[in-house]
């Protein structure tokens, strides 16, 4: 891992996310981006050019001193470099492609908490945690960083190559223990497809300290939930899935929803057909 963005927008769930970032990027001694998007006011007929370009500008002002107090929050708490940007534009695609430019390998985003999602920060979380090529860290509100000993990866066992570094560099960095948890609808044996996918994810963690979990429940995120109940855990891995099968079984429908609901952070690993655009 080289570079960690963080996308800000001074908030109580993105500064969070932002020290939660650094705190990892500390332990790994990479370099934290900081990204604030400014997103363009609606222009409605009556409003002068003059008059949006003085709200631009005042925008403009006010997050570049935002920022600066962030970056030296930051900077008194932990020992990393800092690079920050203020971009105007959609929260999604400059975050990709910011990401893109400085060659991130992981976007860490704050999540606000049930009831508090319609801004668009939460919006924005979404979307990327949908669309990224890189993995996705989601950080609940309300929670802090602390070294990640133990993780549980929700998977279908899909047969597709997926790329599951990030969790490998996790796991080793920190020791950590990986519950690999499946969820079953139903008491039918598993698929040739799936019990290849199973396969391939033992070799992949082959060197690590893992666990294979079955658990039968109709609903897989009350699935997920209980095994997170009776097995406590730092932080939740799924992968975003987006085409037809995995989205009926779980994917970006189920991410999403998580996302809202879980309390632990949610590392979400891309797609294995991402494309970087």
């Amino acid at each position: 891992m080289k570079n960690i963005l963080v996308p800000t927008d001074f908030s109580k769930a993105s500064h969070n996310a932002t020290e939660y970032a650094a705190a990892l990027a500390q332990d790994f001694q990479v370099k934290l981006i900081l990204v604030n998007v400014i997103v363009p006011p609606s222009v409605i007929e009556d409003t002068s050019a003059s008059a949006y370009m003085m709200t631009k500008a005042e925008l403009l002002e006010r997050d570049k001193e935002l920022l600066k107090k962030e970056i030296e929050k930051i900077s008194k708490k932990f020992d990393v470099k800092v690079d920050a940007f203020i971009r105007e534009g959609s929260p999604t695609e400059i975050t990709r492609e910011l990401a893109k430019a400085k060659h991130a390998d992981l976007i860490v985003m704050g999540m606000k908490g049930k009831g508090k999602s319609n801004s668009i920060f939460g919006s924005t979380t979404i979307s990327v945690m949908q669309k990224s090529n890189l993995p996705v860290f989601v950080i609940p509100e309300k929670n802090s960083f602390k070294p990640i000993r133990k993780i549980t990866f929700a998977s279908e066992f899909d047969i597709e190559k997926q790329d599951y570094s990030i969790l490998e560099e996790l796991a080793e960095k920190y020791n950590s223990s990986i519950q690999i948890v499946n969820v079953q609808k139903n008491e039918e044996a598993m698929s040739v497809e799936n019990a290849i996918g199973k396969m391939e994810a033992n070799l992949s963690f082959v060197k690590l300290d893992h666990q294979f979990n079955t658990v039968e429940n109709k609903s897989v995120e009350k699935g997920i939930h209980e095994f997170l109940e009776k097995n406590p855990s730092d932080i939740l891995a799924m992968v975003a899935h987006r085409h037809s099968f995995f989205k009926r079984v779980f994917g970006i429908i189920h991410t999403k929803e998580m996302s809202y609901q879980t309390t632990v952070p949610l590392l979400v690993l891309p797609i294995s057909d991402a494309v970087n655009e």
